[in-house]
């Protein structure tokens, strides 16, 4: 299921643990009896669903995270474009499918840069007409923390789009989950995406589609299109063909309770096929606990 967002005010960053904490959210709210039902499946490593990140969508254009990997092909000769290729957060999705299907390297874009298009951190095979821009935002909050009574400034990340949609994909193994989180989104549209709905940001409209995507069933190694916590099992198993970039967040609570940190694999970040899940959900904080999600959403490379 691919979900296809347009922004209409300042949009805060969605990655998949936000968008999962934004479902569970709605969840709560219109199904509580689903709430722990939720939670358990994927404790048990029996994820009902899984969630992409949100990544840019121009003119029925989609973008994916550029696919992290070491190069090591010494014959690349131009340095300046090995050095605007590292700016590239995002390639056209017909970049993407050449690459997962080995019909393209990444040595085969660095030595033909000129032929393609960068805008922003965007790699297009063409340039678009539209003037395309994502600007991001800092924005000063004061907050009274509730056991010190001491008085808090945070500061909260959103972005604002010029002729930019966003969309992120669904990925629904247990049927009865469908209209869940389809009235969960239709929840989140009327209440707005983010903390600070309140002053009118994260408004947002939205369109559902079915249309195949066309990804590999299997492969020798996947990308994950989400943030991806590893377990034990996973640790096991990555190995040296694995290649990644780790983040790390510290959530905070209502309360003025700052969570621990939780460390993950970006987006982009490729493993070794060891399995038919990855990742896991992390509890963090003890007045008021969160979920962390954690699943990788993957899509297979290499094999047939």
């Amino acid at each position: 299921m691919l979900v296809y967002i347009k922004p209409l005010s300042m949009f805060p960053k969605l990655h998949s643990d936000t968008l999962f904490g934004a479902i569970l959210s709605a969840v709560s709210e219109i199904f509580p009896s689903k709430v722990d039902e939720i939670i358990k499946d994927f404790e048990n490593n029996n994820p009902p669903f899984l969630l992409s990140s949100t990544f840019p969508n121009i003119d029925s254009k989609r973008f994916y995270p550029k696919i992290i990997q070491e190069n090591k092909d010494h014959s690349i000769k131009d340095k300046n474009a090995l050095k605007e290729y590292k700016k590239i957060e995002y390639v056209e999705e017909e970049i993407f499918l050449d690459l997962i299907r080995n019909n393209l390297t990444e040595s085969d874009i660095l030595n033909n840069f000129d032929d393609y298009t960068v805008m922003n951190n965007l790699l297009l095979k063409n340039e678009l007409d539209e003037n395309i821009e994502i600007s991001s935002t800092i924005i000063p909050h004061n907050s009274v923390n509730r056991l010190t009574k001491e008085t808090e400034i945070f500061y909260s990340e959103g972005e604002e789009f010029n002729n930019i949609g966003l969309f992120f994909i669904i990925s629904i193994n247990n049927p009865e989950y469908e209209n869940i989180i389809k009235s969960s989104l239709k929840f989140l549209k009327d209440r707005g995406f983010g903390k600070n709905i309140s002053t009118g940001q994260g408004q947002f409209d939205y369109e559902i589609s079915d249309e195949d995507l066309n990804f590999k069933e299997s492969g020798d190694k996947f990308i994950t299109l989400s943030r991806f916590i590893p377990s034990s099992n996973d640790i096991a198993n990555i190995d040296i063909n694995s290649s990644y970039e780790i983040g790390s967040k510290r959530g905070r609570s209502k309360s003025g309770e700052i969570r621990k940190q939780v460390r993950f694999f970006k987006e982009g970040s490729t493993f070794p096929n060891y399995g038919e899940s990855y990742g896991t959900i992390v509890k963090s904080g003890e007045i008021t606990p969160a979920i962390e999600y954690g699943y990788a959403f993957p899509v297979f490379i290499g094999g047939k």
